[in-house]
């Protein structure tokens, strides 16, 4: 994940967001409760690249405009992430990365928090430098970052670097594990945990003789009905509130699907999308890659896209070039 050839590929090698490709015998699926109350917030925060600045912009919903949020000549966002309950957010930035001798490397790390209260910005730690840097919330409570580094005394081993910090921007845990990557592969940790399927009198169940379909079962009407087909599909995030369900299944693409509760049936579909985050009304979410990728505002209750965000070298909801 770099941009263009050696800054998109080059960002594959060292920055692993939400990667599909693992080591692990068994594939953690990212499940996420994302925000499901009904209060309707005023605006989001997104990453916008701007010829080599690479900067946090603040999206207003009642205005359909943006305003340049943070930036620093000296320093590039490369990741942006909400808590799964869209209360907090951390997002990390770099002054190099690149490649040398066929080695990826990233320098100068740092950890910022935004307070969604009174909209500051505060640095929570300045990190090593590393070749590969993987971050994500575990929950609504924690925030993990894990830095890998070459071992300069043995040229097969990894030393895993694994971080983490409470919602509230205090560092609660470092721990580190060498990782011998010829043998046991380059380490691409799953971080984010599993979570439940189940939204108040509903849950998800993956049935049929290959798990290839998902239903949504009704514990108060002891209904079952079919969702849609996986097609050897994983389903992956998950949002619920009283009228939807939101979610999305990845094979050879990633899909969208918008599910309204007391119609039964399936009222959109996206193709080829990113990422996507639920503020209240409006489901936000953003797709393809470098210069093309654009940000698209979703009105739920119109069911109709309102606005759409695009700049001239692209941005993302987490970052510019995943």
């Amino acid at each position: 994940m770099i941009f263009k050839y050696l800054k998109i590929n080059l960002l594959c090698c060292f920055l692993v967001l939400g990667c599909r490709e693992s080591n692990f015998k068994e594939k953690v699926i990212d499940q996420t409760i994302l925000n499901s109350n009904k209060d309707q917030t005023k605006e989001f925060f997104y990453v916008a690249k701007n010829q080599e600045r690479i900067d946090i912009y603040k999206y207003n919903f009642e205005k359909k405009n943006s305003k340049r949020f943070w930036t620093d000549i000296k320093e590039k966002v490369i990741l942006l992430n909400y808590s799964p309950d869209n209360k907090n957010i951390y997002f990390i930035t770099s002054k190099y990365y690149g490649i040398r001798s066929t080695l990826p490397y990233i320098k100068r790390i740092k950890l910022y928090k935004i307070d969604l209260a009174n909209e500051e910005v505060s640095l929570i730690d300045t990190l090593m430098n590393g070749t590969q840097l993987n971050a994500d919330w575990l929950n609504d409570n924690a925030f993990q970052v894990v830095i890998n580094v070459r071992d300069l005394q043995v040229s097969e081993h990894m030393n895993q670097n694994t971080f983490i910090y409470n919602d509230a921007g205090k560092k609660v845990l470092y721990k580190l594990e060498t990782i011998n990557f010829i043998k046991d592969g380059y380490p691409l940790p799953v971080i984010r945990e599993q979570a439940a399927k189940s939204f108040k009198n509903f849950e998800l169940q993956v049935k049929g003789q290959n798990k290839d379909s998902l239903f949504i079962f009704n514990y108060q009407t002891l209904e079952q009905q079919l969702v849609t087909k996986l097609n050897k599909s994983n389903l992956e995030e998950i949002s619920w509130n009283d009228e939807y369900l939101i979610f999305t299944i990845t094979g050879k693409k990633k899909i969208m699907i918008i599910y309204k509760l007391k119609k039964k049936q399936i009222v959109k579909q996206f193709n080829d999308i990113r990422n996507f985050y639920v503020f209240g009304k409006y489901l936000v979410y953003d797709f393809n890659v470098g210069l093309s990728s654009s940000i698209s505002i979703f009105n739920l209750e119109k069911l109709e896209i309102t606005d759409t965000i695009k700049t001239i070298d692209g941005c993302g909801l987490r970052n510019t070039f995943n």
